[in-house]
Parts: C-alpha cells; structure tokens; sequence
C-alpha cells in the first residue's frame, strides 16, 4: 500500500469542515455544523452550510493581495441506505446520484441519525464491490454527526502516525525510487520530482517497485532507510536523502510544507533534486513570488488564488539524470503501460478520493 495522506482517502461530499486554526502540530481537530433536512421515505438528506470566510492568496487585476473572501452557504445533498448496519451515502451533482459512494459505521442499522465514522472505502452500488484503503484510515478520523436538523461533520489528522509509517518502511522504497530506476537504465525521462520520497511502497503495492527493480536489472548491493548502492549493468550508484522534512500546515486546500535534497551520482557525477514547498501565507503572498507559487485556476471557482509555493530543479535533475544514466533509449512506456493498467481501479478509486476531498474543502472555514 501507498502511503499518501489525504489523496487516497475518501472523504464525503457531506463532511463539512471548519478550520479551528493554522497547525503545524502533528495533528489537528477541525469540525462544523449545518443544518439538516431528511426525507426519509425518499432515503435523501440534505446539508445547508452557513455563510463563512477564508483567507487566501487571491490574484486580483492588479496582482496578488492576500484576502478574507466570504463563501456564502451551500447545499449538498446525497441518497442514503444501509448495508447492514453500515450507513451508505451517494453524493447527489446536478441531480444526478453517483453510482460510487461512501461508508459510515457507528450508528444503528436502518436508522440515519447518530455519529457516524468514515471508513477509507470506496463502495460501487451498482456491483456492490467494494475498494477499502484500510490503513490509510490512521492517517485520518472523520466522523459525521445527524441529529433532528443538524448536522456535525468533524475530522482529526494523525500527521505523527503518518510520519511514523513513512519512517518505518523508509524512503528507499518509494515512487521516487522506482522512477529513478526506470530513467537510469535509459528508459525515458525521470517522471518525478523529490516529493516523491515521501509516497512509499508496502504491502501489495510493494510490487510495483519491484516490477521496476526487476526490469530494469537493479542489483542493490547496499540499503539504508535513507540511502542505498545498486548495480545497473556496469554502472554502480548511490543515492542520499540529504533531508527529507515534512511538517503539516493546513490551510484550506493545502496541507504540508516540505524541505527535500537528494543525491544521486555514479560516482564520478552527482546529480541534485530539490524542493521547498510552502502552504501559502500572507509572508509568501507576494509579487516577487508569483513565479513560483502555484495556482488555482479551477473554472468552478470564482477566482485565481495562491495554494503552495514551490521552488524546484525538476527540469536540471533530470537532464543530469539521464547524463549518467547506463543507455539510451533502453527500455519504453509500453511495460509501464502494461503495469499500470493492472492498477486502473486503483487509480480510479484514488482520483475519485481527491475530488471528493477537493469538493470537502469547499467547507473549510479559517
């Protein structure tokens, strides 16, 4: 399994968050209420959120200004029924129900008001499958609340349980890793950046990884948490995790500030990747930063605004890589291609994840 901390875990369209405060603790509480409207016999509820106001980085005609923007109230509404005692919600867009939805258990069979706990599942109502990322629900506590006309929706990140798991499997098996195995044997281009390191393999996932140590002829000779020495054909490399910090920063749609360098060399050349990665603040929020701050320009939203900044040598990294890579057009995207289709519901359920979770961050109140 991945360790991603928020991408692959579903969240409902109908939790609605609001930010107590910044934290940069190991983990955070947030909660919200709303008032709640059931129609029993049409098994539907729907969640009217108050008026609130965030701050963001908010590019304007005249260029950057860091705002408090008023978000008036929304509505959002959902089908509900049961499996067994666990309580199924299908979000409800443009009057359409979604076929995939999400899964609470805490309450009683058959009967919607109670407290309700989100599992990390996907549930597909039209074949019953269901897709569950049990241990990523560490990383997160949701839980959803209804009472006779309110609704409180509360969430709590394990940030150190996060960082515990990364720490205990180690960086040398991650995305990063496998990506730098398939551009120093020549296969392409590094498709990767440092952050990388941070999404690790274990359990079944762990197969992807060695699908690529396995292609691409890796003979590891050496292996730390942080380090590791490896054969590809004649050539003998080392790779060094100089500094690897994470410390999480919520704030509305952005959640981690990150500090990365990694060296790469084959002994007679070393190849550098770094990023810094910043949640945006009033300090970054500045013309001089434009350059390199990322932003927002989802046509759903009202305006342009500012999430992370980010400084990187993605593009340097990987022009040394392939300077000291073994061969030349070596290997082909057709076996990756191959390998990934083995995970397209994977993937799929984990795109379906972020865009609940994106919708759920329309609710976060600063």
């Amino acid at each position: 399994m991945k360790h991603s901390l928020f991408a692959a875990t579903a969240a409902s369209a109908l939790i609605l968050v609001a930010c107590g405060d910044d934290s940069s603790s190991a983990s955070a509480s947030y909660s919200q209420s709303g008032s709640l409207y059931v129609d029993e016999a049409q098994q539907l509820l729907v969640i009217t959120t108050d008026p609130f106001s965030i701050d963001q980085c908010v590019v304007t005609q005249a260029g950057l200004a860091w705002k408090s923007i008023s978000q008036p109230g929304d509505v959002d509404s959902a089908k509900y029924s049961f499996l067994g005692d666990t309580l199924v919600l299908l979000d409800i867009d443009e009057g359409e129900t979604d076929n995939y939805g999400d899964l609470f258990v805490g309450g009683s069979a058959g009967n919607i008001y109670g407290t309700w706990t989100n599992l990390p599942c996907s549930y597909n109502s039209s074949t019953g499958e269901k897709m569950c990322y049990e241990k990523e629900a560490r990383y997160m506590t949701r839980t959803l609340k209804l009472s006779q006309g309110k609704a409180t929706a509360s969430i709590e990140y394990h940030f150190d349980v996060y960082l515990s798991d990364i720490e205990a499997v180690g960086y040398m098996k991650s995305y990063f890793m496998k990506e730098l195995y398939n551009a120093l044997n020549g296969g392409y281009y590094f498709d990767g950046d440092a952050n990388d390191i941070f999404d690790v393999y274990e359990d079944e996932d762990y197969e992807t990884l060695t699908r690529s140590i396995e292609k691409n002829n890796v003979q590891i000779i050496e292996e730390t948490k942080t380090s590791q020495t490896f054969k590809i054909g004649e050539k003998t490399y080392t790779v060094t995790i100089n500094k690897a910090d994470q410390s999480f920063k919520f704030n509305y749609n952005a959640y981690t500030d990150e500090d990365i360098s990694i060296d790469v060399t084959d002994g007679v050349k070393t190849c550098n990747a770094y990023t810094i990665r910043k949640v945006v603040d009033n300090s970054l929020c500045k013309e001089e930063n434009l350059e390199h701050l990322k932003i927002n320009n989802d046509p759903d939203e009202e305006f342009a605004y500012a999430t992370y900044y980010r400084i990187n040598n993605d593009v340097e990294f990987e022009e040394c890589i392939k300077s000291i890579a073994v061969a030349q057009n070596n290997n082909t995207y057709g076996d990756d291609a191959l390998y990934k289709k083995a995970d397209d519901k994977k993937e799929a359920f984990k795109k379906r994840s972020e865009k609940l979770l994106r919708k759920m961050m329309k609710y976060i109140e600063k």
